[in-house]
């Protein structure tokens, strides 16, 4: 299949689960599923999630990070030297302090290996035709988490303490063929005292990508959706154009559920760097028309050409319920296809 290079059509890595995921989870906890029982499991859910983008009409798809079960939750817990420390909050209104807590033991700077990056390329690479793309969360991503305090004294430090190991799980994608990569830099708040500036966001990143070469890097952007909720004040001003100095080809950002607010940021960037613009909003049930998305896309375009342009998700769809995320999906693909035609 030809994949389209103007105003691609991709979300931000997480796909709607399956209703039936329900039923099969308490299952799997309950450990009736061996090794290959479960690996036959997730490669299913990751199947569909494939196919689910392709029938949507994505130019751009990922495996729906389902063997994650979220974001960063089971890389979290993959990591050596932490110890798993109760949510602070078990009852009440639901919050973001209902997470548990890893505490770090001893020094993460000698870590390899954090999560089988390259094993989720290879399975998407076999199963599409599309463009397939990889998203990594980034290293203040990875601290989400995690109480440094005993070991680092600030998260920044911990932050750097990732990068080796990130790195190795670049070159080892690069060396298997893949080309996309996004950094995932959502503006999670920290366990302990955050030290997140612009600049410190740009001397991380430039020591994870700096030196790679044949790969597209984007970073993605949000304020969070813990269970469809953001939990960040929802402005890009404080990190631009400072954030400009991270040698990436461009940023993913939430605009649609913002009603497009601070999409004049954008005309501060070089004309080559890509806007991966969340235009689909995935906090709300309602499902944007392509009429929405075309206007929407229209307003990116005076800041953009269409070969600088995506049109995604404003963070991942791992809690909307599946047929409303293809509904969403589809009419993304159909607006995209209406403005290449017509403008």
């Amino acid at each position: 299949m030809t994949v389209n290079t103007e105003i691609a059509v991709t979300t931000t890595g997480g796909w709607a689960r399956p209703g039936w995921w329900d039923v099969v989870e308490p299952a799997e906890a309950a450990g009736r599923f061996g090794p290959d029982d479960e690996r036959e499991l997730y490669d299913d859910y990751c199947r569909l999630a494939i196919d689910d983008q392709e029938r949507c009409g994505l130019d751009i798809v990922t495996d729906g990070e389902h063997r994650r079960r979220g974001w960063i939750e089971n890389i979290t817990a993959a990591l050596p030297g932490l110890e798993l420390q109760p949510a602070p909050r078990r009852l009440g209104a639901l919050g973001y302090d209902m997470l548990d807590v890893w505490k770090v033991t001893e020094p993460l700077d000698g870590l390899t290996w954090m999560w089988d990056f390259v094993g989720e390329y290879r399975f998407l690479r076999a199963a599409t035709d599309r463009r397939p793309r990889v998203g990594m969360p980034g290293p203040y991503g990875m601290t989400t988490e995690l109480d440094f305090r005993d070991v680092y004294p600030s998260r920044k430090a911990c932050a750097e303490a990732l990068v080796p190991a990130l790195r190795g799980h670049i070159q080892e994608l690069l060396d298997a063929g893949c080309d996309y990569i996004q950094l995932e830099e959502p503006i999670t708040p920290a366990v302990a005292d955050d030290d997140r500036t612009p600049q410190a966001m740009v001397d991380v990143i430039n020591k994870v990508v700096d030196g790679f070469s044949g790969c597209t890097f984007t970073v993605h952007i949000c304020f969070g959706s813990f269970r469809r909720l953001p939990y960040a004040k929802r402005t890009y001003r404080w990190l631009f154009p400072t954030l400009l100095d991270a040698n990436v080809h461009g940023f993913s950002l939430e605009f649609g559920g913002r009603e497009m607010a601070e999409i004049d940021l954008v005309g501060q960037w070089d004309p080559a760097r890509i806007l991966s613009a969340g235009l689909v909003d995935i906090k709300t049930h309602y499902a944007e028309t392509p009429d929405d998305l075309v206007e929407r896309l229209r307003t990116c375009l005076k800041y953009r050409n269409p070969d600088a342009l995506e049109i995604s998700t404003d963070c991942g769809l791992r809690r909307v319920p599946r047929n409303l995320a293809i509904a969403k999906m589809t009419a993304a693909a159909q607006a995209a296809e209406r403005v290449r035609r017509d403008g």
